[in-house]
Order: C-alpha cells, then structure tokens, then sequence
C-alpha cells in the first residue's frame, strides 16, 4: 500500500467542502465528529457501566475522547516511523498523522448501541428468535441482523444519514461527510457479516446495504483485497492499540472507583504496566501506565512496518508487547472479565436488558397498532414520527429493517429505558 492513496482526503459527497482554509481535512474530520448528533449521544450510552449514579464512571463519550488522545499520540509518532521507513514523501506532515488517526478514534464508537455489548447481544438473540422478520432477505442480508455490529453501524452512519427523517434526493447523501482516509482508518474489521472472520469473531465494519461507499473508500485508499476481505488500513492498527490500551486500565480504575474491586486485586498488574513505586496513585499508575505501552505498541508498529503495508500482519499490537508488560495486560483483561463486567455476571441486568430491547423491536418492526395506541409526549413522540417516516418511505424490505435498527442502535440508554415503560404500559 501507498501514502498517497492512503491518505486520500476526498469525501463520498463531492459537494462537501471544508468550508476552513486555516485547518486541515483530518482536523475538519475531527471537528464534524465532535458537533454531531451520534457523538453527542455518546455521553448517555454504556461504556461498561449502564445507568452509574458515579459521575466519574467513564460513559462512550469520554471513553471515546480518551481514545481519541492516545490515539493522537501513536500518530504523531507513527509519521516518524513510516517517514524514516520509506524512500519516498509521504503526502503529509506529522500533525495529519495525528490528527487523522485521533479522528477515527473519536468515530469509533459512534455507532455503538444502547447498554454497549449487552445491546448488541440482546439486538442478536432477539433476530434469531423472530427470523420470520428477515423473510426474503439474502443470506449476508440476513446475517446484518442475526450478527448486528455496531462497528458497520458506525461505518454506516459516517457515510449515511437514513435516520434522517427529511428527504433526500440521493438516499445515500448525508452522514458526517468524512475523508476516505478516515473512513478506512476507523474500520477495525474491513469485511462483510458473511464473511469467514465475523461468522468466527462476530467482527465486522459493514453492512451489505452499505457496500458501495465501502467499495468507494478501500479501493480510492488502495487497500489491498485477500479472499472475502481486505486489509486494514496501517492506521486502523493504532485505532485499535489506542481502544484497548484505554480498556485495559480505565475500566479497571472505574470499577476500584465503584468498589466493585478492591486495589490489592490489580495493584501489582498496575505496578507492572506503570513501572512505579507501590505507593503512588491509581491516577499516577494508571498515567504512567497508559505511556509506556504507547510505547510499546510503537515499536511493535515500527518492526512489523512493512509487514502491515504489505498487508500481511494481523495480529493487533498490544498482542507483540513486551513479557513484563504483555503478561500483565492480559491478566487484568482476565480479571475484567470475570469480576467487572457486569453484564457478563450479572445476569438479571442481562435479562433487563433483552426486555427493554426486545419490546422496542417488537415495537418498532410492528408499528401501525403501537403508533396509534400510544400517548404522544416527549419520548414517544420522536418514535411515533420515525415510524411514520419508515411506513411512507419508499424502500425494499431490507432496507427498511435498515432504518428501523438506525432507530434503535441510536438511542441513549435512557431514552431505552423510557421508550420501554411506555410500550409496556399498552400490553
């Protein structure tokens, strides 16, 4: 693969401009993630803890932005070594390496459903147990739904705005209107549902109804094709280092925070990744920690350069880490597992889970008697109009369990919550 064409800065809508002759397109990628509506709704949506009444408990809008300032790091960074690994310029400066990978870092998320994994889960058992909803639809059209990711709905709502009640002339115009090279960058998993790897991992970054923009970006980006997919952007590699750089010891600090865990449960794991003195602060280990495997994942980045361009490395980097720091990671992700996830634990949240996501779906996929049945107030109202717009709106039956899902992945938890009482007031 080529800088050139990786850092291609072009838009899916032509007409999109920058508008800003003082900032760059990766900085203006930025700054369209930052003011819009999936963004926002971030700060309402679980990071590993639905509903917390701790104010400081990391919600996917901070969890985001965090991610967003490590990642910002390793891109600054990352210019150095693939400036001093190749023979030719590369098309941009350090700061657009930075900014570019900080704004996929900020997008990551954006499509990320109500309750995180749990609504995922729910969204997935829910389609496989009223299959007869997905009637008709092809096999990868069905696999959308039975393996719904909210890694493609976040690809899907960067270059698409079908929850957007207004007409359009092109049904595919809207979204956040990103660069192509932002849009591969935050692709964690370039390939299909029907694809081998997400059938395995339950991985993947688009949906069929999105394939023609996913086409556009990977071969405008010159992202090379292997079998039933195609590689990741190098960048994305930094994506991911910056997510689970973040999870691995932010998630372990709220939980200390929420006295879920005690610190002499991790503190050695801490002490190891940080490399201070037992004494000091979460904050402090946690800082430190954080630093040295940028660090780390840097050079790991640094000695499979070639290998990524090549697009024959798969393995993410924190994978390649250091014993001392590697051995420590992986137990606190272990830990994190059995002991903080609630979800994973917990199983009435689970089951409350499903419920709330189970009756808007009943809802939503059957709305004529839920529409007119319902009292219209401030929750219901912006349900009631969506499904008036899915009901007169011209699309195949694909399509509009699409949009119906546009609806649901995008609503806060609370908002959930409170769609659910009302439903439940009608049965």
């Amino acid at each position: 693969m080529a800088w050139d064409a990786l850092l291609c800065k072009s838009r899916l809508q032509p007409k999109t401009r920058n508008h800003s002759n003082d900032r760059s397109a990766f900085e203006v990628d930025y700054d369209r993630i930052i003011f819009s509506k999936p963004f926002r709704r971030l700060a309402r949506k679980t990071q590993v803890h639905p509903l917390a009444t701790n104010d400081h408990t990391h919600n996917r809008l901070t969890h985001s932005l965090e991610v967003a300032s490590v990642g910002r790091s390793l891109g600054r960074a990352a210019y150095d070594v693939a400036d001093q690994a190749e023979h030719t310029f590369i098309p941009a400066s350090a700061e657009e390496f930075a900014q570019l990978v900080q704004a996929a870092c900020l997008a990551h998320d954006v499509g990320n459903t109500p309750f995180g994994h749990a609504g995922e889960r729910a969204i997935r058992q829910w389609m496989s147990e009223h299959q007869e909803k997905l009637h008709g639809f092809t096999s990868p059209q069905r696999n959308d739904f039975l393996l719904y990711e909210g890694n493609a709905q976040a690809f899907r709502l960067a270059t698409r705005t079908m929850s957007d009640k207004h007409e359009r002339q092109n049904a595919e115009e809207g979204g956040i209107a990103l660069t192509k090279a932002t849009l591969a960058t935050m692709m964690k998993y370039p390939w299909q549902s029907d694809c081998t790897y997400a059938q395995a991992e339950g991985k993947y970054s688009v949906f069929n109804s999105d394939l023609s923009a996913f086409n556009e970006v990977v071969n405008t980006t010159g992202l090379l094709r292997f079998d039933q997919t195609y590689c990741r952007h190098p960048l994305a590699f930094l994506v991911e280092a910056a997510d689970d750089i973040c999870n691995s010891v932010i998630d372990i600090e709220d939980a200390i925070e929420l006295g879920i865990i005690n610190t002499n449960d991790v503190h050695q794991h801490l002490v190891n990744l940080s490399r201070l003195d037992q004494c000091c602060s979460i904050a402090q280990m946690r800082a430190s920690a954080i630093g040295n495997m940028i660090k780390d994942c840097l050079r790991v980045f640094s000695q499979n350069y070639h290998g990524i361009m090549r697009g024959e490395h798969f393995t993410p980097l924190v994978a390649d880490m250091t014993t001392h720091l590697s051995d420590s990671f992986k137990e606190l992700n272990r830990f994190a597992q059995q002991n903080i996830y609630p979800f994973r634990t917990n199983e009435r949240m689970e089951k409350d889970c499903y419920e709330t996501m189970a009756r808007i779906l009943n809802a939503i996929t059957e709305p004529n008697d839920t529409v007119q049945r319902l009292e219209v107030d401030n929750v219901t109202a912006p349900f009631i109009d969506y499904c008036k717009f899915i009901r007169e709106n011209n699309a195949t039956d694909y399509e509009q369990m699409m949009r119906k899902m546009d609806f649901v992945s995008g609503m806060t938890d609370n908002y959930a919550i409170n769609l659910a009482v009302r439903l439940n007031y009608l049965d």
